[in-house]
């Protein structure tokens, strides 16, 4: 049976995180996030973020949803963010309803999730090796505790 490239590329949910339930998961708005980006193949800009190297703080789009990143000691403007978080993903109920909209995540997790991420992306993308390789470096190579074992 013949899939169309769109409808294979919907499955990022399953592949990646096991599936996606918006009235249960508390980390639904990470997920939804990562995944918008993977369909529309920003990993350009997920590079940037997980770098955090520049000044780009964050990635958003419709319907409503951005992943925020800050740096250790950023505390104005982020006073309201649990101190170990390092990034917040977050999806306005105006664009899609998420019993839990809001997701923070420290430096070790949100890794975790763009790891899974990039796997499944990697599957229906082989052609972007590239900027595949280039996120699998930051997120192996960070000296607080990577998500990655040696061989990867």
């Amino acid at each position: 049976m013949f899939i169309r490239s769109s409808e294979r590329r919907m499955n990022y949910f399953n592949e990646a995180f096991g599936g996606f339930y918006p009235d249960k998961d508390k980390d639904a708005a990470l997920k939804f996030s990562l995944c918008i980006l993977a369909l529309d193949s920003r990993m350009e800009e997920l590079l940037q973020l997980v770098e955090g190297a520049s000044s780009f703080g964050g990635i958003g789009g419709d319907p409503g949803w951005i992943i925020e990143r800050r740096e250790d000691g950023d505390i104005i403007g982020y006073e309201e963010w649990p101190d170990d978080a390092r990034f917040r993903a977050y999806v306005s109920p105006d664009g899609y309803f998420l019993s839990y909209p809001e997701f923070f995540a420290d430096q070790r997790i949100f890794f975790q999730y763009v790891k899974m991420l990039i796997e499944a992306y990697e599957q229906h993308h082989p052609k972007n090796s590239e900027i595949i390789n280039r996120i699998k470096a930051v997120i192996c190579n960070r000296p607080v505790n990577p998500v990655c074992t040696t061989g990867e």
